[in-house]
């Protein structure tokens, strides 16, 4: 099976944000997943993506500015036939060896109409049943295009779906815009959102991306944050507890103790790390619980820990005692919230801006204080971003299935 893709668009790859960075971002990920990716568009792009540039898809150029302003009169003439004919000479060529042809927004929006005819064109001839239009925006349904639009071709090529063509848009609204538009014509029409890249938006760093991977950092319902000397005085073994009292309430909690062994007295840290291990397994939460300190990244940078809080719902300090309680800074610069012990010097450094339980309270109560804490709107869109449009999820769990079958759209 080809593993070739053709995307065409009238504007090239690269500008942040919008349909180009889609473009962008489904390239790099089906390139790391072997497929071979082609872009058209109508000028050079950035973001190191080679681009077939066809002239006549710039649609800033002089004469699709000239096309347009007949256009928007209802005139089709020979500048339109022209700009067309020239399309087509350098997309058939493309098209008929491609596994394929992703078009964005030329089939439902009327900024290059020339490429839309020649969509239609090829998903009846060289590209039958591979085509795919991409459908960010709509002409026929939005107030601000819908003025311009005139009857008969190639306006009326915006209204009416393509045979052979499988439609995907970017949202549930978008698809029920279109089918509202295509009334009684009956189509499949998919929905793949636009996502995101959590790892290169936080701008971690390759230490950070490799534990947030081990550790399945992303794909937890929570994730607890401790970045402290493993000492008694810590009360490690307090949030262990709690943490299997959120396991046993269904939760997929994991617990990140980030900080290494105590450098003053080595031995005596150790054997409670090993203590705390012990409790670990006889709770059986093992895999809920990572000690860094017991791994390859035992010794973090501060840019590293400050990394880890941008990928933690909390931070779960649970001291016995303490001089100060820097981790509690460190979470308010990083807009985290804080889930600690109620003792004075935390009264002192958090104010009211934190969330106390008491030493005295029980695993299963300060599960219920995490809960109650982490039910904020603002945490929930933090777990459903990394779960549902991380760019990954996107592309492995909506985008794959729609490329690797043999054909696309209704015969």
């Amino acid at each position: 099976m080809s593993r070739r893709i053709l995307v065409v668009h009238y504007t090239p790859p690269g500008v942040v944000g919008g349909v180009e960075s889609v473009i962008l971002e489904h390239a790099r990920l089906l390139t790391e997943r072997g497929f071979e990716v082609q872009i058209v568009a109508g000028q050079e792009g950035s973001g190191g993506m080679r681009v077939h540039v066809v002239p006549e898809l710039n649609v800033a150029a002089p004469e699709a500015v000239a096309l347009e302003n007949e256009l928007a009169q209802g005139l089709v003439g020979p500048r339109f036939w022209h700009m067309r004919g020239r399309i087509l000479e350098r997309l058939v060529p493309l098209a008929s060896g491609a596994h394929r042809v992703i078009v964005h927004n030329a089939l439902t929006l009327h900024f290059s109409l020339p490429l839309t005819s020649v969509a239609w064109h090829l998903a009846a001839t060289v590209a039958r049943r591979r085509v795919i239009a991409w459908c960010h925006d709509l002409s026929w349904t939005n107030p601000l295009y819908v003025s311009t639009m005139h009857p008969g071709h190639p306006w009326d090529l915006l209204r009416y779906p393509a045979p052979g063509v499988q439609y995907v848009t970017v949202s549930s609204e978008r698809r029920g815009e279109l089918l509202a538009l295509w009334g009684d014509q009956v189509e499949d029409v998919i929905v793949v959102p636009n996502g995101i890249d959590p790892m290169a938006f936080l701008r971690l760093s390759p230490t950070a991306r490799d534990i947030a991977s081990r550790h399945q950092l992303a794909d937890r319902d929570m994730v607890l944050l401790l970045p402290v000397r493993i000492t008694r005085r810590k009360n490690v073994e307090l949030a262990i507890r709690a943490v299997k009292a959120l396991a046993n309430r269904g939760v997929d909690v994991l617990f990140l103790v980030s900080g290494p062994t105590a450098p003053h007295h080595p031995v005596r840290s150790m054997s409670y790390l090993d203590e705390l291990k012990q409790l670990c397994a006889s709770l059986e939460v093992e895999e809920r619980v990572i000690f860094l300190a017991d791994t390859r990244d035992a010794n973090l940078t501060t840019q590293t820990v400050s990394e880890l809080y941008a990928l933690s719902d909390a931070l779960l300090l649970p001291s016995t005692q303490e001089g100060f309680g820097l981790p509690i800074l460190e979470a308010g610069l990083a807009r985290v919230p804080v889930i600690l012990t109620d003792i004075p010097v935390f009264r002192e450094v958090g104010g009211e801006h934190v969330h106390r339980f008491d030493l005295q309270d029980d695993p299963d109560t300060i599960a219920a204080k995490i809960l109650g804490v982490l039910e904020g709107a603002q945490s929930r869109l933090y777990r459903r971003v990394l779960r549902e449009y991380s760019w990954d999820s996107i592309i492995e769990g909506r985008l794959l299935p729609l490329l690797e079958g043999p054909s696309v759209g209704k015969a």
